[in-house]
């Protein structure tokens, strides 16, 4: 399902203070004790060199999407006006919206959008996003569950998911991102992403395509390969195992369905389990494993028991 909200946008008080900058630069009078404040500010914080980055993209490629040539540029900075200049230019190119939308699926529902800069995402089960585009950024925070981004390319806007305690920014890229509870995992298809957690003394990472990590409150993972099929299988509705524990199985087919699988028997969960199963089946789910393993399930109140065989006859 969709939900539009007429939310305020969420405000970024670094963009009013480069713009401010920007255009005080750009007058070129600027005092040597004004170029010390400015170059004190943008080393004081990583945000403000990327929001001052964005105006000077934006300016730098007026005359590819205004027909502004650099002698007018240069009048309309000296004039004071390269802002309204600016906005007037998004404006007419429809990138500048102050609705905030939530996008949701249910349960066990998958759903393929467009964003209006033409980005494709793909949506998992029980997933929410939040999608805020604005002059000079794209903006999606993940508040759960998966998500596939098809990036369209955007030279004047960078796109950006945020998910858990990190922000992702893309660099032309097709990307794979899993929340749940407190632990996020990242994987790239194509391109580059570069991963930030919101704890500026914490390294940075870049993946590239065929690479996969994930991370929480405590860090980042090692950098691992990737197996894009498995990592897309679910956009097929398909849940493909390799020597996966039982325990994370159940937990998969969990995130699919109401009626919950528990196991009676912890020692059950270390059980391995590979193949390829329909995420939709859950039925159909079940027997497999009664088959692969000496199981036996009950139905309890609102939950599907399994356990070992030789607690009973097979149910």
């Amino acid at each position: 399902m969709t939900e539009n909200t007429q939310a305020e946008p969420q405000e970024n008080p670094f963009e009013e203070q480069a713009a401010a900058w920007f255009l005080r630069i750009q007058e070129g009078n600027c005092s040597d004790a004004e170029r010390q404040e400015f170059a004190a500010w943008l080393a004081a914080n990583p945000d403000h060199r990327r929001e001052y980055q964005q105006y000077v993209q934006l300016w730098n490629n007026l005359d590819q999407v205004g027909g502004i040539s650099a002698a007018t540029r240069s009048r309309k900075a000296r004039s004071g006006i390269a802002l309204v200049a600016l906005a007037v230019i998004l404006g007419a190119a429809q990138q500048v919206t102050s609705r905030e939308e939530v996008i949701t699926t249910a349960l066990g529902q998958r759903q393929h959008i467009v964003l209006a800069d033409g980005t494709a995402v793909d949506m998992n089960t029980a997933t929410v996003l939040r999608v805020a585009m604005s002059g000079f950024t794209r903006k999606v925070t993940l508040e759960r569950g998966e998500a596939l981004f098809e990036v369209a390319h955007g030279a004047l806007r960078p796109f950006e998911v945020y998910a858990g305690n990190a922000t992702l920014r893309d660099i032309g890229t097709s990307f794979n991102v899993a929340r749940e509870n407190d632990k996020t995992i990242v994987a790239v298809l194509e391109g580059e992403v570069q991963i930030r957690l919101d704890n500026p003394t914490s390294a940075a990472a870049t993946l590239r395509g065929g690479e996969q990590l994930a991370y929480s409150a405590r860090g980042l993972s090692e950098i691992s390969p990737l197996d894009a099929a498995t990592a897309t299988a679910w956009r097929d509705g398909r849940l493909v195992f390799h020597d996966t524990p039982l325990a994370e199985v159940v937990r998969q087919i969990n995130r699919y369905h109401t009626r919950q699988v528990v196991l009676a028997d912890a020692r059950l969960s270390g059980l391995k389990v590979s193949g390829e199963f329909n995420a939709d089946d859950r039925a159909g789910l079940i027997r497999a494993l009664k088959i692969l393993f000496p199981l036996r399930s009950e139905e309890r109140g609102e939950v599907t028991t399994l356990f070992p065989l030789r607690q009973g006859r097979a149910g």
